[in-house]
């Protein structure tokens, strides 16, 4: 006697396939263009392209940007579609604005700033600009972007280790000598 129920659920699984399959395709290139619509996996709106730069693509979702590499976006039904779902985009650009708001806290004068790990101090704050802050080191002062900041467990630190730190500040140094 044949499976009723195993047959059913077999077709509900290569149904469930072929879209995820599909689903999988890169976003061809000329879909990632500057005023294109932005889609989730499940083909709901999420936002617009605002600017494609290198393998980069800044997302515009509800009022707010949200930088995500070429790759993390798959062709869609509708166009362009990031690989999770809304709430989880949401979540994450939710999150990233904490975190952005937790730096801006900490980021003031005095405020000792670490490697990535954490395990070393690199300086401290000198003063803080709308681009960046200033940090007192012992290689002297160096400006770093504010993008470069987080909060870690430690406190305030620079995504870079102590030895890309250094190599970082002599390469500064040389491009601030030869008037670049």
């Amino acid at each position: 006697m044949p499976k009723p129920l195993g047959l059913l659920a077999s077709l509900c699984l290569a149904a469930a396939a072929v879209p995820v399959a599909a689903a999988q395709n890169p976003a061809p290139a000329t879909a990632l263009i500057p005023g294109a619509k932005v889609y989730d996996n499940a083909g709901e709106e999420v936002g617009t392209i605002a600017k494609v730069a290198g393998d980069k693509v800044a997302v515009v979702i509800d009022g707010n940007g949200l930088v995500v590499p070429k790759n993390a976006f798959v062709d869609g039904k509708k166009g362009p579609s990031l690989k999770a779902p809304k709430a989880k985009i949401l979540a994450v650009l939710h999150q990233a604005e904490k975190d952005a708001a937790a730096v801006e806290v900490a980021l003031k004068p005095g405020a000792e700033v670490r490697t990535a790990d954490g395990a070393d101090v690199l300086g401290k704050v000198a003063s803080v600009n709308p681009q960046g802050a200033v940090l007192a080191t012992s290689e002297g002062n160096i400006t770093m972007p504010r993008a470069a900041f987080f909060l870690s467990g430690k406190g305030l630190a620079v995504k870079v280790t102590k030895e890309g730190f250094a190599e970082g500040v002599k390469a500064a140094k040389k491009r601030q000598a030869e008037g670049r």
